[in-house]
């Protein structure tokens, strides 16, 4: 990057990687998402960040797959992550929904448990007249 001036897209592509970075920086200290999750947004961030200063890299990065447009190449690994957080966030959902299911099942049987025991204490006790 010697001697090379930033063009608009680089511009644009810092500022837009280190909002990303400093904004999940920023919800993981405030716990409105989790390390796990934060991570593989950072590994974005920063890799959106590495292919912007650096364009040669990417050049690079882009004739190595067979791509001869760099933006192309990139914009399409960033669909790819895209569709990857998606995929790992149907994982998750789809564990939780499960969950949920099986504590809900477990809260009804415990209610039921409760009712049956309570009816038993009841039928021990004398009935008072009011």
């Amino acid at each position: 990057m010697e001697g090379e001036t930033l063009n608009s897209v680089q511009l644009m592509g810092i500022a837009f990687s280190l909002v990303m970075i400093i904004s999940v920086f920023l919800m993981v200290r405030a716990r409105m998402i989790r390390e796990k999750y934060s991570l593989i947004w950072f590994l974005i961030g920063l890799f959106t960040l590495v292919m912007s200063v650096f364009k040669d890299l990417m050049d690079w990065f882009s004739h190595m797959i067979g791509v001869y447009y760099a933006p192309s190449a990139f914009f399409a690994i960033l669909i790819v992550s895209a569709y990857l957080l998606l995929l790992n966030m149907s994982v998750s959902i789809s564990g939780l929904k499960l969950h949920n299911k099986a504590l809900t099942q477990e809260l009804g049987l415990t209610k039921l448990r409760l009712d049956e025991l309570e009816k038993k204490v009841n039928e021990g006790e004398p009935q008072s007249n009011l």
